[in-house]
């Protein structure tokens, strides 16, 4: 064995394997706005309300309830901790971040003559749908298993004459298997190269040349960040006095990038592998479009709203590069680096996801000008998620149907006036889209938050924490090991609003 040595070395290309899980897919489907302040401290419970930026991408009816032009952004501090547990070892893993997450404004044309028609509003408001940015450490001794399982099982099936070089360069191989044989085979060429796998010809399989019968160190980072940006262009109208309607056309803007490190270590004294490392980078740019309707009716001192939020339709293309390392001693005790580094950029073909629709049952019920409660009822039925073209995507679409199940979330907001101070709280419960909680479990977030009128400028501050847990699992198949992630996420936001 020796080092090998490779020329910089980039081709882009399509395959018609696509690199995305059930797990990614659900990315797109879960939504997390981060909206004004005034939204976030009560838990997002506007679908009955209206009068606030970021009600408009609850009930599209909601412009139509503001009684002057506004416009307003809001700036926000995040802190993510995960906390993970992996074979009982624990790992912390902290992260801060500094974001504009909203930015909108509303303007109205007021009927001051006759008619049934009181106000026609438009607006227009952009906000962080889904943050990305997240990072975690899993960390612990496996007694069970190493990431050779990973190898094996995407080299089954596959003959050692296709993962030779022969004439060859690593790029140029790695290029043409995935051209023509795709993921699988990819990742059985990294390891056969590296020396980690070998084949037995009277066997006729691979075997791994790692030993761990007394277990394997094993360290798995994954750092990533990006963002679901939604636009908002509303309109409204308020009839007669008790009556608001609105419509949204939203499109989205969502980019990710996700760097996953595995490194193993102290494997058995007479393994010929002493350590792998092994990298996946991937990166997800794409664009949507969305609809929604809405409807508040106003009683004496209630409010009862409905919305409807289409499914989103969303266009996908990612790309992917690795790199594997193994370190190695053969019988004559000598140490080898073997690094398979094939500087290629994977590039997938175009894919759709289709998300479900959203329907949202709001009441709230107005306290005079003391304060208000507001409820929002919220069901998402996730098995309704498709990707496509279903010929490249069949085991996902029917994990789909079979794993994931129809939700209620629960979001009720407080706000308490006292002169020219509004003192705000809420509280945020989103189901598991899977009817065995065993990957996601239920979520909850707690808010509070005060507002402050000066007239024709509001400045309002929030502070929001959620609290959610979920399994993870390292790959796909082989090294099939879940860690248990305890992840506590607090958002402060500041929005200033201007009136005009």
């Amino acid at each position: 064995m020796f080092l090998k040595r490779i020329s910089f070395f980039l081709f882009i290309y399509s395959i018609s394997i696509n690199s995305q899980t059930l797990n990614d897919v659900l990315e797109f489907s879960i939504e997390n706005p981060i909206g004004t302040a005034r939204f976030e401290s009560m838990g997002g419970a506007f679908g009955a309300l209206g009068g606030d930026l970021s009600s408009i991408n609850i009930n599209p009816a909601g412009s139509a309830v503001f009684n002057d032009n506004e416009y307003g952004f809001t700036i926000a501090i995040e802190k993510k901790t995960n906390k993970t547990l992996f074979f009982n070892n624990s790992q912390n893993e902290d992260d801060n971040n500094f974001s504009f997450n909203q930015g909108g404004a509303i303007w109205l044309l007021k009927n001051y003559g006759g008619g049934n028609i009181n106000k026609i509003s438009f607006g227009i408001n952009v906000q962080t749908n889904n943050s990305y940015k997240n990072n975690f450490l899993i960390k612990g001794r496996n007694n069970n298993n190493s990431i050779d399982s990973f190898f094996l099982n995407n080299s089954s099936g596959l003959s050692p004459e296709i993962l030779n070089t022969g004439n060859q360069d690593i790029s140029g191989v790695y290029r043409n298997l995935g051209e023509f044989y795709g993921f699988s085979a990819q990742q059985a060429f990294l390891a056969y190269q590296a020396y980690l796998i070998n084949y037995d010809d009277d066997l006729d399989q691979f075997y791994s040349v790692a030993k761990y019968n007394n277990g394997v160190d094993q360290e798995y980072s994954s750092e990533s960040k990006g963002y679901n940006n939604k636009y908002n262009l509303n309109i409204g109208i308020q009839y007669k006095e008790d009556y608001y309607f609105g419509f949204n056309i939203n499109t989205h803007d969502i980019y990710i990038e996700k760097y996953l490190t595995h490194y193993e270590t102290n494997f058995d004294d007479d393994s010929a592998i002493k350590s792998i490392l092994f990298q996946n980078n991937l990166t997800v740019q794409g664009e949507g479009l969305s609809f929604q309707i809405g409807a508040i009716r106003k009683f004496d001192n209630l409010r009862l709203g409905v919305s409807y939020h289409s499914p989103t339709w969303y266009s996908l293309w990612d790309q992917t590069s690795q790199y594997l390392e193994t370190q190695s001693v053969d019988i004559d005790n000598t140490s080898y680096t073997d690094i398979i580094n094939p500087q290629i950029t994977n590039i997938y073909p175009k894919y759709k996801i289709t998300t479900p629709s959203t329907l949202t049952f709001s009441s709230a019920i107005i306290l005079g000008k003391f304060g208000l409660v507001s409820v929002d009822l919220e069901t998402k039925d996730f098995s309704k998620t498709k990707v496509k073209p279903n010929r490249d995507f069949n085991q996902i679409n029917d994990e789909i149907n079979t794993s994931l199940q129809n939700t209620l979330n629960l979001r009720v907001g407080t706000e308490f006036r006292i002169n020219k101070v509004s003192l705000r709280a809420g509280y945020n419960k989103n189901q598991s889209p899977y009817k065995k909680s065993f990957s996601i479990k239920d979520s909850n977030s707690y808010a509070f938050g005060v507002g402050l009128d000066f007239g024709n400028t509001l400045l309002n501050l929030s502070h929001k924490t959620i609290e959610s847990e979920r399994n993870y699992q390292l790959f796909d198949t082989g090294l099939t090991d879940s860690a248990l992630i305890n992840t506590t996420n607090s958002i402060s936001s500041l929005s200033i609003i201007f009136k005009f």
